[in-house]
């Protein structure tokens, strides 16, 4: 019998295993460049229309 810690695993293999995106939820890699690509032009049209930071002295 060995003393310190807990040899044994709590439940199976899958337990300790990152979630997986459903089949009918995931995007090609054309799609995924297409959504990356209308969202930086969204930020940066947005950061156009901010005003710029004046300088402080």
């Amino acid at each position: 019998m060995k003393m310190g810690r807990d040899e044994h695993t709590k439940g199976g293999k899958n337990a300790a295993s990152l979630p997986q995106t459903p089949k009918n939820q995931k995007l090609s890699a054309s799609d995924m460049r297409a959504e990356m690509a209308r969202e930086q032009e969204s930020i940066e049209s947005f950061l156009k229309l901010s005003k710029p930071h004046k300088k402080r002295k």
